[in-house]
């Protein structure tokens, strides 16, 4: 049980989140614009990340809240892929040196578009069947009995950033050591939600915790680049085999090619994580966090 000074700071922050969430879904046609339909996704794991945060016998319904936004945020994932891997081709296509490779570009777009078509009459049928439960009922004054412990709102609110910060930053450096794409992406997913958790919880901060949040933003935006291409990477040797296997031996020689490039890009990903994650680990982390809460460093651990 939180103590209620941290329970009133996350229940305000579950307001806010949950008003920018009600707010695009209200937007007519969200579900068909691109950017639209990003935003209601992150919008989505923004507030998931405080409903993992808050005391959950505090909010009755909590569980299935939860798994409402996740089941959300998973029908919204194939279609938001393929935008991604529709916009990464058009922009090589843009750039295609040759009319050849303009050609192989235009076939692989048709392709990503037959399957864009796909995936959103999908999430729109999944859409129908899903029904949320009514999320105004989060804001809800929950009630707030005598806390279990006591600890002011600083080390409560590290108390919740600890295990999280272990769990995103404690293998950084064996990720650096050895590309792994499916190890990567979880490990972004992980720097995603402990940078959501200290945003819910600036309030605890003298000030805004500028430094470590940037590093989390660093680490995302590489760790997400090498998502994109990696998926990418996967979607383009299946459509080679695919080629190869209907004798279309050109078309697959100028994917084989484009394979090149995209390859390319992902290992200087890659290494952006690499330089990114040199000096990140969890007691780095709370080398800013702790003073930043006007807490003393964290003890180290019991081996």
């Amino acid at each position: 049980m939180h103590p209620a000074e941290l329970a009133i700071l996350l229940h305000r922050a579950l307001e806010v989140r949950l008003a920018g969430l009600q707010g695009l879904l209200a937007a007519e046609g969200w579900a068909e614009d691109m950017e639209q339909l990003h935003q209601v996704r992150v919008s989505a794991r923004r507030l998931g990340a405080v409903l993992d945060l808050v005391d959950p016998e505090a909010y009755p319904g909590h569980k299935g809240q939860r798994r409402a936004l996740k089941r959300l945020v998973e029908i919204l994932g194939l279609p938001r892929e393929l935008d991604v891997h529709a916009g990464q081709l058009a922009r090589h296509r843009q750039t295609a040196d040759t009319p050849a490779q303009g050609a192989v570009l235009e076939h692989l777009l048709e392709r990503v578009d037959h399957s864009r078509a796909k995936a959103r009459r999908a999430m729109r049928e999944a859409l129908e069947d899903l029904r949320l439960p009514d999320l105004r009922k989060l804001l809800e004054v929950p009630s707030l009995p005598e806390p279990f412990q006591r600890a002011s709102l600083q080390e409560a609110a590290w108390a919740c950033l600890e295990p999280r910060a272990e769990a995103a930053l404690g293998d950084l450096a064996a990720l650096a050591a050895q590309e792994d794409a499916p190890a990567l992406h979880r490990a972004r997913v992980r720097i995603k939600k402990l940078r959501y958790a200290v945003e819910a919880l600036e309030g605890a901060f003298a000030a805004v915790p500028e430094a470590p949040l940037k590093a989390l933003r660093t680490l995302q935006a590489a760790l997400g680049e090498h998502h994109d291409l990696a998926a990418l990477e996967a979607l383009l040797w299946e459509e080679e085999g695919r080629l190869r296997a209907r004798d279309r031996a050109c078309l697959a020689g100028g994917v084989l090619e484009l394979l090149g490039e995209v390859a390319e890009a992902r290992r200087a990903a890659f290494d952006r994580f690499i330089a990114a994650a040199a000096g990140q680990d969890p007691a780095a982390f709370a080398g800013e966090a702790c003073p930043a809460l006007g807490l003393p460093l964290p003890g180290p651990r019991p081996r």
